[in-house]
């Protein structure tokens, strides 16, 4: 089955200053979870691979965080939007496993037997792309959240190439509206709007 990967904050729910704590800071980004439900009605499997350091931080607990996203997997469902599972690194200092370093992402494919280069990984951020550089998976940038400011300050060419969309929903339209496989969505989406 094939696998799409997500970024948590910017690309599913509305980035917060102070990062969210409890389930009441939620707000998913409109059209995001609708995007989701095509994902699922289409049999694709997504997995959420997100950086939470505040767990480390001391500013949440693990028990926090995991409520949090049972109740972003319970808003989703109410959406038609299935999530197979959110992998969060809660490290506060760079670590293998944290973005842009490619282990939360690696270790997604590997729950689900996917290949990397058939399985893209949609960020909001260079951290996010460089993550998708390192697992070896095609690169999509959506302008939500922390998106544009990306954009603004320039992408390190190295990354080429990005597929970039106005959100999620647009980035998922183009995926399924593609069968040439994860590669052909890129190449043929390129800069997108």
């Amino acid at each position: 089955m094939p696998l799409l990967l997500l970024d948590r904050d910017g690309v599913v729910v509305v980035n917060r200053k102070d990062n969210i704590k409890t389930p009441a800071g939620l707000a998913l980004i409109p059209g995001a979870a609708e995007a989701i439900a095509r994902l699922t009605s289409a049999g694709i499997d997504v997995a959420i691979c997100t950086n939470q350091p505040e767990v480390a931080r001391g500013v949440m607990s693990h028990d926090e965080l995991d409520a949090v996203h049972d109740a972003l997997i319970r808003m989703l469902a109410a959406k038609g939007a299935r999530i197979g599972c959110i992998l969060s690194c809660i490290c506060e200092r760079k670590t293998p496993r944290m973005k842009p370093a490619a282990g939360m992402l690696r270790e997604a494919l590997a729950n689900y037997g996917a290949r990397a280069f058939d399985t893209p990984f949609v960020g909001d951020q260079v951290d996010d792309l460089k993550a998708a550089f390192h697992a070896g998976c095609p690169r999509v940038l959506v302008r939500t959240g922390l998106g544009r400011k990306a954009l603004e300050d320039g992408l390190p060419q190295y990354l080429e190439p990005v597929a970039v969309y106005d959100d999620l929903a647009a980035a998922v339209d183009a995926y399924l509206g593609n069968r040439g496989g994860a590669a052909a969505f890129l190449r043929h989406h390129e800069r997108a709007s």
